[in-house]
């Protein structure tokens, strides 16, 4: 077994997990859809912006993500699209908001749908005192996460707590670059003082979690909760677990 010296984790589906849930239900072009654009739109008409119909703004909505993201995911070099320039792109498209009003518009719509997104999230409190155990096991404890808007990212981290465990953290939104670019997992262990040999990467998703800390040398303990296989061709992980608190297991912490 590696002498590891830190532990890095993946924030979402992983330290704390998304509930789609307690995203809104509309009904919208003869279909249900859950959506935060529905908190978006109220939030601008409450502040008297002139918005058009929920249908206009809501396809708007749709169509602006997919572009960015679309965009963001063919880039070889995995740079992030910040949430505040997507929001940007989507005022623009909304020809009913007098130009000077499309910055100002953006940040509103913006902040409502973090606010509930981050709000959307379910915690387990026995995961901080699996990392409390980690900390006092004299490992070092980070974090990087695939998320456009840092300040978003560092509020729901404020929340549940899990801030006061971590010596690094890298929210794609200030870094500049999502994972699986190999430069994120070379940069926490830099922060974290520790050879990437020397970290145990922990998180959900195959590409991000597995394959790009492979990338640099750093094993990786992918949680699978489901059961399911590798993608085809895909060397297996070093180690993978089903609940996250299996990590102790692996670290030799679980007495």
């Amino acid at each position: 077994m590696p002498n590891f010296r830190a532990v890095v984790f993946d924030l979402f589906d992983t330290l704390v997990d998304f509930n789609p849930e307690l995203i809104p239900v509309v009904e919208i072009n003869g279909k249900s859809e859950r959506t935060t654009s529905i908190n978006a739109y109220e939030a601008l008409v409450e502040n008297d912006y002139p918005v058009p119909s929920y249908e206009e703004f809501h396809r708007h909505w749709i169509e602006t993500s997919k572009e960015v993201w679309g965009e963001r995911d063919r880039d070889p070099d995995h740079r992030e699209v910040t949430s505040r320039a997507r929001f940007m792109k989507f005022t623009e498209r909304l020809d009913s908001l007098p130009s000077e009003q499309r910055e100002a518009a953006a940040v509103v719509a913006m902040e409502t749908h973090m606010e509930r997104l981050i709000s959307s999230t379910d915690f387990d409190e026995a995961r901080l005192a699996m990392l409390g155990q980690i900390r006092e096991a004299s490992l070092r404890v980070g974090l990087i996460s695939n998320f456009d808007n840092t300040e978003a990212a560092h509020r729901l981290l404020g929340r549940t707590g899990i801030d006061a465990y971590l010596e690094a953290t890298l929210v794609s939104g200030e870094v500049g670059y999502r994972k699986p670019a190999s430069r994120l997992y070379l940069q926490v262990a830099d922060v974290l003082g520790v050879a990437p040999g020397e970290v145990l990467f922990v998180g959900d998703n195959f590409e991000c979690d597995v394959l790009g800390p492979r990338s640099v040398g750093m094993p990786s303990a992918w949680l699978n909760p489901n059961g399911g296989p590798p993608p085809d061709g895909a060397a297996p992980p070093d180690y993978e677990i089903k609940n996250l608190l299996d990590v102790l297991k692996i670290l030799n912490l679980d007495a």
